[in-house]
């Protein structure tokens, strides 16, 4: 079975990892055309992407009819950000080659993402960190993906853009528990990063 990771936090968030090991040919079948139309489809320009659409929706789908909710489909708000049609849970999703990660609630706006640590992420240092971070980071590459994925998560959480990675998200330690506060014009406000290793890869939620 493709899910390779799958919880149900005590936040409420449910998270799961799907591992794509189908080819775009079985997935695009398996799906019926009111959760992803030829259109939205044929938007994919590479075989590459369209595995990541098709995973996403079957992985989507799958999580959805665990938690009961009728699934019909992903559209996107004015800012661009995705959100299941026809219900009230919140929703983020990401992709990295052979991984699709969604993460669900049913209240409060949640962000994703999932990274291999990958020494090329030393090159933008400067550009995405503040000083504090790169004190907290040091030359830890696995906590430097973590950061990493930490603002992506937050980003998505916050769902806008025009949001500076340096300047307007930040991750920090209280303890123990790695926080991330955004701040922005419109929402000023600290939230809980959580952390799990999924094979090479790290799964970074944010709520």
């Amino acid at each position: 079975m493709p899910v390779r990771f799958q919880k149900k936090c005590d936040s409420g968030a449910h998270l799961l990892v799907w591992e794509a090991k189908e080819d775009a040919e079985e997935l695009f079948a398996s799906l019926p055309s009111t959760i992803l139309t030829d259109a939205e489809y044929l938007t994919a320009k590479t075989e590459q992407k369209k595995l990541e659409l098709l995973c996403s929706r079957v992985a989507i789908r799958h999580l959805a009819a665990e938690l009961g909710i009728d699934f019909e489909g992903i559209k996107k708000d004015e800012h661009g950000k995705p959100y299941m049609v026809g219900t009230h849970w919140e929703m983020s999703i990401t992709h990295s080659k052979k991984f699709m990660a969604v993460v669900m609630h049913p209240t409060k706006p949640v962000g994703v993402d999932i990274e291999r640590p990958q020494e090329k992420m030393w090159r933008i240092t400067e550009r995405l960190y503040s000083p504090a971070e790169i004190e907290a980071i040091g030359d830890d590459l696995n906590t430097m993906s973590i950061y990493w994925s930490a603002k992506e998560a937050l980003y998505k959480l916050y769902g806008r853009r025009g949001t500076d990675f340096k300047e307007n998200l930040k991750v920090f330690k209280e303890g123990n528990q790695l926080k991330g506060e955004i701040i922005m014009p419109d929402h000023q406000q600290v939230h809980d990063i959580h952390v799990e290793p999924v094979g090479s890869y790290f799964l970074v939620w944010a709520i």
